[in-house]
C-alpha cells in the first residue's frame, strides 16, 4: 500500500453533479416546494442522485484500494481511515438532529436507538432504517458496505468474476425487496433502503473499475480524451433513455420487478464513471464541480435540514408569492439560494470537521496507505 495513486479529478466532480441533484429533489420534499408541471422530471427521477453516489463510490473505492488489502496492516489502515472520513461530521448532525427534534416536536429516542446510530448498524433495524439524520440511510448503506468490502473486492478481481457478481447481485436484491414487501407499510425504509437492495449500485462502479483498468493502458491521451466524450454522450443518452423508455419500465413493473428496473440505472452511471475517470475536459470538470465534490458529504448531511429550515419559515413561500406566473422561474430561485446558504455551511463543516477527521485518520495510520479517491 505505498505507491500513491492519481487522484481522479473527474470522479470527484461526479460527486458533485449527484448531490446537486439530490437538493433538486429534496427542495421538494425537505423544503415543501411545489414543483409546475413544467419541472416534474426533477420529482420523478432526480433521486438517482444517491444511486449514482453509490456507484461512484464503488468506482472509487476499487480505484483506491485495489491490490491494497492484502494483510492486517492494509486492513486497520482502510477501517480506520473509512471510519473517521465518515464519522466525526455525522456525529456532529446527529447531536445536532437529536436536539433539534426534541426542542422542535418533543420528540425523543431510546438510547438503544442513538447506540445503534452512533455505531452505523442502524440500517439492519427496521424501525430504524432511515436513521435518526434526516437522509441518513444512505450512510447506514455506505457503512455497511464499507465493512464488506475487502471481501467484496478479494472477489471482484477481473471484469468477468465482477459481471457475474453484478449479476447475482442484482437478482439477490430484486428478490430480496420482493421478499421484504409484505412489511412495506410497516417498515418502507427498510424493504428499500437496506444494504442488499442497494448492492448492484456498488458492484457496478467495480465493474466500471475493471472496465476502466483494462482500458487506460491501450489509450494514448488524446484517444482517452475522445472516448471520454463518447462515453459521456452515451451516458447521458442512457440516463434520457432510463427516463423516457417507458415500455421496458412497465415490462419490469407489471411484473412486479420494479427494483430490477432501478439496477438498470447503473449501465449509464457506469458509462460516466469511465468516461469521467478516463479523461473530462474543464467543461465536466472544473474547479467549481472539483470543490462541490469534495464537499459532498457536507453538502450531503447539511442540505435537508437547511431546505426544511427555510420552508418552515415561509421563505419558499414568500418567493413564490413574488413570482405567481412564473412557478418555473420561482423554482430555480429557490433552488439558487438553497445551494449557496448550503455551500457555504457545508464549507465550514468540511473545513472544521471533515478535514480534522480525515488528518485523525492519516496520523493514526501513519503515511502509508492514501487512497487516491476518498
Amino acid at each position: 500500500m505505498t505507491v500513491s495513486r492519481i487522484r481522479l479529478d473527474g470522479i470527484e466532480s461526479l460527486r458533485a453533479y449527484a448531490a446537486v441533484s439530490i437538493i433538486f429533489f429534496h427542495l421538494v420534499g425537505s423544503g415543501g416546494v411545489i414543483l409546475p408541471e413544467s419541472l416534474s422530471i426533477i420529482g420523478t427521477h432526480f433521486a438517482f442522485g444517491v444511486p449514482l453516489f453509490f456507484v461512484v463510490s464503488g468506482f472509487s473505492l476499487a480505484y483506491g484500494y485495489f491490490g491494497r488489502l492484502h494483510g492486517e496492516r492494509e486492513l486497520s489502515v482502510y477501517f480506520t481511515r473509512r471510519f473517521t472520513r465518515i464519522a466525526p461530521l455525522f456525529y456532529l448532525v446527529l447531536v445536532f438532529q437529536l436536539i433539534n427534534v426534541w426542542f422542535e416536536a418533543g420528540v425523543t429516542f431510546t438510547p438503544l436507538d442513538v447506540l445503534l446510530n452512533v455505531v452505523f448498524v442502524f440500517n439492519l433495524v427496521p424501525h430504524l432504517a432511515d436513521g435518526i439524520v434526516p437522509a441518513s440511510w444512505t450512510i447506514g448503506v455506505e457503512m455497511l458496505f464499507y465493512a464488506v468490502f475487502p471481501l467484496v473486492l478479494v472477489l471482484c478481481r477481473n471484469l468477468t468474476i465482477s459481471a457475474i457478481s453484478l449479476l447475482v447481485a442484482i437478482v439477490v436484491g430484486t428478490s430480496t425487496t420482493l421478499d421484504l414487501q409484505p412489511f412495506e407499510t410497516q417498515h418502507a425504509g427498510f424493504v428499500y433502503h437496506n444494504l442488499v437492495s442497494q448492492l448492484p449500485y456498488f458492484m457496478w462502479g467495480i465493474l466500471a473499475f475493471h472496465a476502466h483498468r483494462l482500458l487506460l493502458p491501450r489509450l494514448t491521451p488524446q484517444m482517452a480524451r475522445r472516448l471520454c466524450w463518447a462515453l459521456c454522450v452515451a451516458g447521458i443518452a442512457g440516463v434520457v433513455a432510463m427516463m423516457d423508455w417507458t415500455a421496458l419500465y412497465m415490462f419490469f413493473w407489471v411484473r412486479g420487478l420494479r427494483p430490477g428496473w432501478d439496477a438498470l440505472w447503473g449501465i449509464p452511471f457506469g458509462l460516466l464513471c469511465v468516461a469521467m475517470a478516463l479523461h473530462p475536459s474543464r467543461l465536466l470538470s472544473n474547479a467549481v464541480t472539483r470543490y462541490l465534490g469534495k464537499i459532498s458529504f457536507s453538502i450531503y448531511l447539511v442540505h435537508p435540514t437547511v431546505l426544511y429550515k427555510l420552508g418552515k419559515a415561509g421563505f419558499y413561500q414568500w418567493i413564490y408569492g413574488g413570482l405567481p406566473k412564473h412557478p418555473a422561474l420561482a423554482y430555480f430561485v429557490c433552488l439558487a439560494i438553497s445551494i449557496g446558504i448550503i455551500v457555504a455551511i457545508s464549507s465550514v463543516t468540511f473545513r472544521f470537521i471533515e478535514q480534522p477527521g480525515m488528518n485523525l485518520g492519516k496520523r493514526l495510520t501513519g503515511p502509508r496507505g492514501q487512497p487516491a479517491v476518498a
